[in-house]
């Protein structure tokens, strides 16, 4: 036990979970599904997610955000997003109008939080693990990291699903990221795989496992891990998202890491790519880490 009581707010594009725990991975309350994708107006979101938070009564002393992003963390905005009813959304001054100027609200990435509560729990487990970064593959694509002690920061926070990787030799698509068409968002997040397949999203978790698809996403994810080792030196890559650690596609880690090795070719020793320690939850978990360890995230 930490003796300390934290809300928890993970913030999705298309929906928010909120929890309330007293220690990492242990959920005192926990409410899933909140909506938050357009057209709904964002400060209504807010208000149902602070609504949610109220309904146990269960008093907490600090606040953590795991957000989609990009977000502007100094200023506590969601940023120019894609998604039109969050762009610029000054999200923690609304908060705020609920729960008042005093409580300590850290505000992160869907994709830093994790990977620090990530590290504490591997480390825990192996000593010798001391750099993790950590993949989210769903409507977008991120990547969070925590190198020897220290989450990675700098002007904004790490965009790595945007990376240009080099696409495999016998995939000609053009990619769907309006940015950069075939960055690695562009490659493998759900809308991607769903136009490669001219289905709809929500068809993606019926397409067999043997259809050449899964092969060509689990190379895209080794690609992704190859260019985290050779930019970070990380010793684990744990990715999460609805696609990885959906029902039935356990085999997708076995499969990239097979390409991974591959891939590296002897070069370094490659890191393990693995299933969320915290599994669905590792977005809330990571939530809650922010607001257990503010210290890390220097806010």
């Amino acid at each position: 036990m930490s003796g300390k009581t934290v809300a928890a707010i993970e913030l999705g594009g298309t929906s928010a979970s909120v929890a309330i725990t007293n220690e990492l991975g242990n959920f005192l309350y926990k409410k899933k599904g909140i909506n938050t994708a357009p057209p709904r107006d964002a400060a209504e979101a807010v208000k149902e997610i602070a609504e949610a938070l109220k309904e146990p009564n269960i008093p907490f002393e600090a606040i953590g955000i795991a957000s989609f992003g990009p977000i502007d963390i100094k200023n506590g905005k969601i940023a120019n997003t894609p998604k039109p009813n969050w762009r610029q959304f000054p999200f923690i001054s609304e908060l705020r109008k609920y729960f008042g100027n005093d409580i300590p609200i850290i505000f992160e990435t869907d994709v830093n939080a994790p990977a620090y509560s990530e590290y504490l729990a591997l480390h825990k487990e192996d000593p010798s693990i001391s750099s993790v970064a950590y993949l989210t593959i769903g409507t977008g694509v991120g990547l969070g990291a925590f190198l020897d002690d220290r989450m990675v920061h700098g002007r904004l926070h790490p965009e790595f699903g945007h990376t240009l990787i080099a696409p495999r030799k016998d995939d000609h698509f053009e990619g769907t990221c309006p940015f950069h068409g075939p960055c690695i968002e562009g490659l493998i997040a759900t809308g991607a795989l769903a136009k490669r397949l001219n289905i709809s999203h929500e068809e993606l978790v019926d397409v067999p496992v043997d259809d050449p698809i899964w092969d060509l996403f689990a190379y895209y994810v080794a690609e992704t891990a190859a260019a985290a080792a050779y930019a970070y030196a990380i010793d684990v890559l744990v990715v999460g998202g609805g696609i990885m650690t959906g029902d039935n596609r356990g085999y997708l880690y076995d499969l990239a890491n097979e390409h991974l090795k591959k891939i590296i070719n002897g070069y370094i020793e490659p890191p393990v790519i693995r299933r969320p320690y915290y599994n669905k939850d590792a977005g809330l978990v990571g939530a809650s880490a922010c607001a257990f360890h503010s210290e890390v995230f220097k806010q």
